[in-house]
């Protein structure tokens, strides 16, 4: 292999690897446990690659149970305190579910995805 094949090769993986950079550090929280037909808190504090929060981001998130098709659930997260975001969410069923997360904050554009369980919150 010649210099320039080397050099062109690494180029390359230097950009790729510095496209894919996380600029976020998100942090999902959800409750253990939820109630039919009531809606439940989803929350994420947001930080950015220093550790500060993120002030001011577009947030939302599409939650989608694995391996079902009962579609998504959509949710627009709103900022409650500095660089923490919640949204409403009514689940159908219990089990594991992918959150895909979409930030959008000063024109840098984020998309990742959160798993989590949640389980029926039994009645007493």
């Amino acid at each position: 292999m010649n210099k320039f094949t080397s050099l062109l090769i690494s180029f390359i993986l230097i950009l790729i690897t510095g496209c894919s950079a996380n600029n976020f550090e998100i942090k999902l929280s959800t409750p253990k446990s939820f109630t039919p037909d009531q809606a439940t808190p989803i929350q994420m504090k947001i930080l950015d690659r220093e550790g500060n929060p993120v002030e001011g981001a577009k947030v939302s998130a599409d939650l989608d149970m694995q391996g079902m098709s009962h579609g998504d659930i959509s949710m627009k997260m709103k900022e409650t305190r500095k660089g923490v975001y919640v949204g409403q969410a009514e689940f159908e069923m219990e089990g594991d579910y992918t959150a895909t997360i979409k930030i959008d904050h000063k024109g840098e554009k984020w998309l990742g995805e959160k798993r989590f369980s949640i389980v029926y919150k039994k009645v007493q």
